[in-house]
C-alpha cells in the first residue's frame, strides 16, 4: 500500500494491514499508543467512534511498509487537511483542536551513544542526523519549546527500569543546570556521555544509576567536575513494548 494521502489510521485497520513491528491485534496496538503518546485525533466517520493515529508516530519500518517517505510534507498536508475555512473563524474555539494536531519536527542524534551503563565513547558530533516528530500538545504539556530540544537513544540498562536500553529521550537543551537531586541529565564528561541523575555536591558531583543493585554511583571530584558538561534535561522518556 503506498498512499501519501491518507495518514491517520486506526488500530483495527493497523491490525488488517498486519505491518512489521506492529502488535498483531488491535487492542495491543491501542495500548501501545498510550504508553508512547501517539498522536491521535477523532475517528472520522467510524460507526462507535474511537481514535485514529497519525502515520508519523508509527515505527519507522510501518511507515516504510505504508509508502511514507516525506514526513514533513505529509505532516503539513495533513494538518491543512484538519483546519476547514469554517473551522479558522472560530477563533480561541479552535485553538485546542489545532493544538492537537500539529506537529512540531525536533532535531535527533542516532550517532550519539548515550550510555545508560558504564560510559561510552563519542566520536565528536555536532550535527543532527535525522529529525523525530513530537505532537505540540505534548510539548506544550511539558513545558518546552521545540527549538530547544533535541533526541537522542539510550544505550544500556543502568536506568531501568526508568529507561530502558533504546528507549527515545526526549531532551530540553535549555535545561543544563543542576536542579535538585531527582532530575534525569544528558552529561558529557570527555569521550564518555551518560543518562544518569545528577546530585551535585560540596566537593564534586555524583552520577547515580536506578538500577543500583548492578551499577554504583559515579563520584566525580570538584577537579574532573570542571570538564563535566551538562547537555540537557531529559523531559520524556519514550518505550517500546515490542
Amino acid at each position: 500500500m503506498k498512499s501519501f494521502d491518507k495518514v491517520w489510521f486506526s488500530a483495527k485497520e493497523l491490525e488488517e494491514l498486519d505491518l512489521p513491528d506492529l502488535p498483531k491485534q488491535a487492542t495491543n496496538i491501542t495500548r501501545k499508543a498510550l504508553k508512547e503518546l501517539w498522536i491521535k485525533r477523532d475517528a472520522v466517520g467510524v460507526k462507535g467512534g474511537g481514535n485514529e493515529y497519525h502515520i508519523t508516530s508509527l515505527p519507522r519500518k510501518a511507515q516504510e511498509a505504508l509508502g511514507f517517505k516525506s514526513g514533513i510534507n505529509a505532516i503539513k498536508d495533513s494538518i491543512v487537511r484538519e483546519i476547514t475555512p469554517e473551522e479558522q473563524n472560530k477563533g480561541s474555539e479552535l485553538s485546542g483542536t489545532v493544538l492537537n494536531n500539529i506537529i512540531s519536527m525536533i532535531d535527533s542524534f542516532a550517532s550519539i551513544k548515550v550510555s545508560a551503563g558504564f560510559g561510552s565513547f563519542n566520536e565528536c558530533v555536532t550535527k543532527p542526523d535525522g529529525q523525530e516528530p513530537y505532537a505540540d500538545s505534548l510539548l506544550h504539556t511539558l513545558g518546552v519549546n521545540a527549538k530547544k530540544c533535541a533526541v537522542f537513544w539510550a544505550s544500556g540498562d543502568s536506568m531501568y527500569p526508568t529507561i530502558d536500553n533504546g528507549d527515545q529521550l526526549l531532551v530540553d537543551l535549555s535545561r543544563n543546570e543542576i536542579r535538585g537531586d531527582n532530575n534525569i541529565y544528558i552529561v558529557q564528561n570527555g569521550d564518555s556521555v551518560w543518562v544518569k541523575r545528577v546530585k551535585l555536591l560540596w566537593d564534586g558531583v555524583e552520577l547515580i544509576s536506578d538500577n543500583r543493585e548492578e551499577y554504583e554511583l559515579i563520584k566525580i571530584t570538584a577537579d574532573q567536575a570542571q570538564n563535566l558538561q551538562i547537555i540537557g534535561q531529559v523531559v520524556h522518556i519514550g518505550h517500546s513494548l515490542v
